[in-house]
């Protein structure tokens, strides 16, 4: 069976810049000559909007199919779906001259995500999130009773969002490890669906996060504000996994109730134009809209900042007390 040499080259030479948007939710700038992800600026894509080069990671390519190949060790066949958005039975032509005339192979899978293999124990996961992210105990139990998160056997965290079907769409991974910096999203996964959390009684409020750190991050904030362990499902929320409102477009689309649209996106650069541009968007289609900025770069930084407060503030009591046995 041959690939249809027509849609490969279509794919090889779909526009660079429009594609990472869709799949992966970045959004570039132009500088000296180049686009500049803004989310990793260490990846670039020259004018020809074909050929690129992630510097951090020493990998290049030309076109959309060998960033799929090489970042995201994607099969050849799975990419060029991908690209061209079509079921795998068209990309692939029984015809062994690739006539105009072939007709598709109705035998070939569609897109599949590959979850990794679960751990047995999460050790390392509430090692991670717990201790060194300062996630609330009671959202990280609780996201591992519904499947959302769970620690592979390399130990990396996995994010899992699902459909209306509870089958799993999308998944990304987080590296645990503190001398290497690893993410990346699972193959086969659909963007559109975007790891989230739903309130425990009916609520049209949905705050959007860059993400799934994040969003676990502000809820652990609102249940230390409240002292309440179940505040953080008092409303939906949702990870875009980056800046693009693709999952969010689709989540509305999905949940007729939400009426209220919070941004709470990073407070860099990249965020605060993503959330001015998203707010009057979605208040142009009649949803109330708010934008609620971290106070540091994102709200997994507010929450490392309010545990060290709260230690310090501990270490004083402590002291205090000390000084008061003395005398």
């Amino acid at each position: 069976m041959l690939m249809n040499s027509k849609l490969v080259e279509q794919a090889r030479n779909a526009d660079m810049i429009v594609f990472l948007g869709k799949h992966c939710g970045f959004t570039f700038s132009t500088k000296r000559g180049a686009y500049r992800c803004k989310q990793h600026p260490s990846l670039a894509v020259k004018n020809d909007r074909l050929s690129w080069y992630w510097h951090s990671k020493g990998i290049g390519g030309f076109g959309s199919i060998d960033f799929l190949t090489k970042i995201e060790q994607m099969p050849f066949r799975q990419a060029v779906e991908v690209v061209m958005g079509i079921p795998c039975s068209a990309v692939h032509s029984t015809s062994t001259m690739g006539s105009q005339n072939a007709t598709p192979s109705a035998t070939s899978p569609p897109i599949t995500l590959f979850l990794p293999e679960k751990a047995g124990i999460p050790l390392r996961l509430y090692d991670y999130l717990c201790v060194r992210r300062g996630i609330s105990r009671h959202i990280v139990d609780s996201l591992l009773r519904d499947g959302k998160i769970y620690e592979d056997r390399r130990g990396n965290v996995v994010f899992v969002a699902y459909d209306d079907k509870n089958k799993p769409r999308f998944a990304c991974v987080r590296g645990t490890y503190d001398n290497k910096v690893f993410r990346m999203d699972c193959v086969g996964s659909d963007k559109r669906y975007g790891f989230s959390t739903e309130a425990s009684a009916p609520s049209d409020r949905l705050y959007v996060y860059e993400s799934a750190i994040d969003l676990m991050s502000h809820g652990s904030l609102e249940n230390a504000a409240t002292g309440d362990t179940g505040a953080w499902r008092r409303h939906n929320r949702l990870s875009l996994a980056g800046t693009s409102d693709v999952a969010l477009s689709f989540f509305l689309n999905q949940h007729n109730e939400v009426k209220e649209l919070v941004f709470c996106l990073d407070n860099d650069e990249p965020g605060r134009e993503a959330s001015g541009v998203m707010a009057k968007k979605y208040a142009d289609m009649g949803y109330l809209t708010q934008i609620e900025l971290p106070s540091a770069k994102d709200y997994n930084e507010d929450l490392a900042a309010q545990s060290a407060e709260s230690l310090s503030l501990s270490r004083i009591k402590a002291n205090r007390y000390e000084l008061n046995r003395q005398h």
